[in-house]
């Protein structure tokens, strides 16, 4: 019983050290979740009326942006918007947008709705390149004051 005694012990010390290693294997694969708010302030507003006279479905709303943190200049965006029902003061719309940041792109998809001209949405951040390549996640914004809004990312690695 006495010569089985070390034979368990190093058994159990391996399963151990194998368990550990796996826990910490598995602890790198881990998600890690960053949140980025800024600030959208619109430059340029081009709306490309497709159909009959006035808003309609399928026009098309084409913005740059200029993207402040905390008053700074920090990037800017170019987002294309396509219409599905009503019109631009109180409508929705589904659109695609690249954010340029100083350290990389940030590339997004989702809806947009506007009721009495402010405007909110949210949708999935796709990807990314520089230091947001792989990166996945989602949006939200909001209209702050005119044509200025306020948007948070919450970015998953």
């Amino acid at each position: 019983m006495g010569s089985r005694t070390p034979a368990i012990a190093a058994v159990t010390v391996a399963v151990l050290v194998a368990g550990g290693a796996l826990a910490v294997a598995g602890g790198s694969d881990r998600s890690r979740t960053t949140r980025l708010t800024l600030q959208i302030e619109t430059q340029k507003l081009t709306v490309v009326d497709t159909g009959p006279t006035g808003s309609s479905p399928g026009d098309l709303v084409l913005e740059q942006d200029n993207l402040t943190r905390d008053g700074r200049l920090v990037g800017t965006a170019q987002a294309t918007c396509t219409a599905h029902a009503g019109s631009l003061v109180s409508g929705s719309a589904q659109c695609s947008a690249t954010f340029y940041l100083r350290q990389g792109r940030l590339q997004t998809q989702g809806d947009a709705r506007s009721v009495n001209g402010a405007i909110s949405g949210a949708g999935a951040v796709t990807g990314g390149t520089g230091r947001y390549l792989g990166v996945r996640g989602s949006y939200e914004f909001e209209t702050t004051e005119g044509t200025t809004r306020l948007i948070r990312f919450r970015l998953i690695r």
